[in-house]
C-alpha cells in the first residue's frame, strides 16, 4: 500500500477518478485537485469560486471530468470540466433535488450521464436519473425503498448503484430494480464508492473496509483500512489492476493487488 499524497479535504462521499495517469480529486473546499503519480498535486479548478458548489460524484469522460456539485442556496449541478480546469454547465439539477436534497454518484453511458440524487435526505427518498448530453433530465428508477443512493456505475448489464440501506442495486436500462447484495446485513458496511475489477466490482463501505464483490453478488474483504488507522475509503478507481482509494483521513492510495 503506497501514500500518494495526503493531508487532503476528503469527504466521505466524495469519488475520484483517473485521466490517463493524472488522479483527479473532489475535496470539501470545492477544489478538484490533480494529482500525479508521485504526489505533485495542483489544483484544476474551484468550484466554490465559480460559485457552484462542493464536488462529490466524479467520472471521466473523453479526456474531461463530469461532476456533481452540490451548493449552499440549495442549487445542484452537473457540470464538465475540460483539462484546462474550463467549466460547462450540463445540467441544473435544483430542481429534481429539491430544497433537502442532492446529486450524488456519476457515471458515463452511451453519450449519456447516469446520476443518483436524493430527492430529500431528511424522508431518503431518491431516484436514479438519466441526463443527455443537452442536459435534458429523465428518470430511470426510484430507489427510495432502499433509502439515500450513493454511488453509480455502469456495466454491461446496465448500472449498479450502492445504497444508504446497505445494498448494491442491480439496475437494468428501463428501470428494472434487483439487489445484487446486502453488504450490511452481510457484516461489510454501508457501501459508498465502487469501481469494476475484470469481472468483479470494488467497494468501499464506511466499516471502513474494500470489499470485492463477484457477478453472483458473493462479496469478501480485500482490505481494512480503518484497522490500518488509515480512515474510511471513499473514492475508487482502478489503475492498471490496482486500486487507488480516497479516505476520510485525508489520504490518496494506491493499493496492490
Amino acid at each position: 500500500m503506497i501514500a500518494i499524497a495526503q493531508g487532503l479535504n476528503i469527504y466521505t462521499l466524495q469519488g475520484v477518478a483517473i485521466d490517463k495517469q493524472t488522479l483527479i480529486v473532489p475535496t470539501l473546499d470545492g477544489q478538484l485537485l490533480q494529482v500525479t503519480p508521485k504526489g505533485k498535486v495542483t489544483v484544476l479548478v474551484d468550484l466554490l469560486k465559480a460559485e457552484l458548489g462542493i464536488p462529490f460524484g466524479i467520472t471521466e469522460t473523453n479526456g474531461d471530468v463530469v461532476v456533481t456539485v452540490s451548493g449552499y442556496l440549495p442549487v445542484h449541478y452537473l457540470v464538465r470540466v475540460k483539462p484546462n480546469g474550463a467549466l460547462t454547465i450540463i445540467a441544473d439539477l435544483s430542481k429534481t433535488s429539491g430544497f433537502y436534497g442532492a446529486p450524488f454518484g456519476v457515471a458515463a453511458y452511451n453519450g449519456e450521464y447516469i446520476v443518483t440524487v436524493s430527492t430529500d435526505v431528511v424522508d431518503s427518498t431518491s431516484a436514479l436519473l438519466r441526463v443527455s448530453a443537452t442536459g435534458k433530465v429523465g428518470a430511470i428508477a426510484n430507489l427510495s425503498e432502499f433509502g439515500i443512493p450513493f454511488g453509480v456505475i455502469a456495466t454491461q448489464r446496465g448500472f449498479v448503484v450502492a445504497q444508504q440501506n446497505g445494498q448494491l442495486l442491480q439496475i437494468s436500462p428501463g428501470g428494472k430494480v434487483a439487489v445484487l447484495v446486502d453488504l450490511l446485513k452481510g457484516g461489510f458496511g454501508i457501501p459508498f464508492n465502487m469501481a469494476a475489477r475484470k469481472d468483479d466490482l470494488v467497494v468501499t463501505t464506511n466499516a471502513g473496509l474494500i470489499v470485492r464483490v463477484n457477478p453472483q453478488g458473493v462479496p469478501s474483504l480485500l482490505v481494512d483500512l480503518l484497522k490500518a488507522r488509515l480512515g474510511i475509503p471513499s473514492g475508487i478507481v482502478v489503475s492498471n489492476g490496482n486500486l487507488i482509494v480516497t479516505t476520510n483521513a485525508g489520504y490518496l492510495l494506491q493499493i496492490n493487488l
